[in-house]
């Protein structure tokens, strides 16, 4: 008995042993099922890639727009010692213009920070805080003698209305809205207010509501023909604006058996006309929604020696490492030396880090200057196709430096603020034939190769330059004419993308 024990004691120890081996060589143990044989152990062996600290935060630092940089490095700074601020441009004030601090008194700095601070912000907020549609409304409903009921009414449709001037939810649904006739007096008076049209259902309604009043405070109790035919149209024909032609209106109109009249191509023009003075969405001039600013992490400058790209440094702080730390590296305490050789080794590879982001930024953006030549000299609509592997094998990075790179930040030159991004784009509008050509009078061009963001671009310079609603497919016959081959429902799909609505909207 006894010897048996010590047999399965030698047996368990050995069995210890070998499990102690492999978790020592870092080898992974997976035990299967083996039908009819019960469990095997079964050793394998694997490689694994592991990403050091530092290289987490390089690759970081890298994809960071300025806003985030700014942030991260003065973590840093208050998180090492050895790094300090050389300079910060966010400091307004220069040094030998400052008040030394023992001069300011505690009641100055409490009046300074919680007084003077607080009615200046207040101050500065009432001035730029733009009047909400509601506001607006109000103050007229304010003005006008109603009955209390109208007025209560009238009060409640003002604040169920969204950003557009439509009704969130229906209106007769609200509290006091069970009088039609209450209801009714409630409405016209709010479609009355500037901005004229709103308390509507949709868009439809709302050009409907202003035609009628446009006819109600111009005409004189006069019969204005070409206004009575678009409250008409709009009324009882709207479909037939659709397309947004003239043409499509008189052909429509001629097809209806209901109609009882019909109408020349003149006088179609004139409808349209009249259109166009409406607001499908009065309620969006009081749109307050903030704006965002864009801080251009490089910059992009014209000469008649070329172009030269300049990092903004305007935006950092300017860093160094602290001269003391600098001398407690050699100090003989052992602990204070090594603590301070640690600090600075971090400081330099943080500055080092920094100083590689910006220059991979750098010549990223070189290689953009040398590849879109043709956009930083003529503008938005001669961008050209290009790939982010184009231009890593260019500066002999990897794609996926670039893409971080790239990501999140902006250029700002002579035509404008753009994200970096915005250079990158497919190939589309491929001429039918390979190499045909576009002469410059047509637009510029010299090739058949224009990229997605470069046809945007065009369509939103005929739209603008046009004095007239172009319609998709006047838009895809002038392309054409340019070299640009896309279908019409491309055409609308970029347009939608640029925010432009319709021609029947604009």
């Amino acid at each position: 008995m006894a010897r048996n024990s010590g047999f399965l004691g030698k047996i368990i120890s050995t069995i210890l042993i070998a499990v102690f081996s492999i978790l020592t060589l870092n080898l992974r143990c997976r035990i299967l099922k083996v039908p009819m044989q019960g469990q095997k152990l079964v050793l394998s062996q694997q490689q694994r890639l592991t990403l050091s600290p530092q290289l987490v935060q390089s690759i970081k630092l890298m994809a960071m727009p300025f806003a985030d940089l700014r942030e991260r490095i003065l973590e840093e700074v208050e998180k090492n010692p050895a790094l300090e601020v050389v300079s910060d441009p966010f400091e307004s004030i220069p040094w030998s213009q400052r008040e030394p601090a023992s001069r300011i008194s505690v009641s100055t700095v409490r009046s300074n920070d919680d007084e003077s601070d607080a009615h200046r912000d207040y101050i500065e907020g009432a001035l730029s805080r733009e009047e909400t549609l509601q506001e607006h409304l109000l103050e007229q409903l304010g003005e006008l003698v109603l009955e209390p009921r109208v007025r209560a009414l009238a009060e409640l449709v003002v604040q169920n209305l969204d950003p557009d001037g439509f009704h969130r939810v229906p209106p007769e649904e609200l509290s006091g809205a069970d009088d039609p006739a209450v209801l009714h007096k409630a409405l016209d008076t709010v479609r009355r207010l500037e901005p004229v049209g709103c308390a509507v259902r949709d868009f439809h309604e709302s050009l409907l509501v202003q035609a009628m009043v446009l006819r109600d405070r111009y005409t004189a109790g006069k019969t204005d023909p070409g206004l009575e035919t678009t409250i008409h149209i709009l009324d009882k024909y709207f479909h037939l604006l659709e397309k947004g032609r003239p043409d499509a209106l008189v052909k429509g109109l001629a097809k209806e058996p209901d109609a009882g009249f019909t109408l020349d191509l003149e006088g179609a023009e004139e409808v349209f006309d009249i259109i166009r003075m409406l607001d499908p969405f009065p309620g969006r001039i009081f749109d307050s929604s903030p704006e965002t600013y864009i801080v251009p992490d490089v910059f992009v400058n014209r000469s008649e020696e070329g172009y030269s790209v300049v990092i903004n440094e305007e935006e950092v702080p300017v860093l160094g490492i602290s001269p003391f730390f600098m001398e407690l590296e050699e100090q003989v305490d052992d602990s204070a030396r090594d603590f301070a050789r640690e600090a600075v080794k971090e400081a330099r590879w943080f500055l080092g880090t920094i100083e590689r982001r910006n220059l991979t930024l750098l010549k990223l953006v070189r290689a953009l200057v040398v590849f879109q030549r043709e956009f930083f000299i003529h503008g938005p609509t001669r961008l050209m196709p290009l790939r982010m592997k184009d231009v890593a094998e260019e500066i002999g990075m990897h794609e996926a430096t670039v893409s971080r790179a790239a990501n999140g930040k902006y250029l700002q030159c002579e035509w404008g603020t753009f994200e970096i991004r915005y250079f990158f784009s497919n190939r589309v509008g491929s001429p039918p034939r390979t190499g045909s050509r576009t002469p410059d009078q047509a637009g510029g061009y010299t090739s058949g190769r224009f990229s997605k963001q470069g046809v945007k671009e065009v369509i939103r310079e005929l739209i603008e330059s046009s004095e007239t609603a172009l319609s998709d497919q006047k838009i895809t016959e002038q392309l054409k004419t340019r070299g640009i081959h896309i279908a019409r429902r491309t055409v609308a799909k970029y347009r939608a993308e640029l925010s432009i609505a319709s021609s029947f909207e604009r």
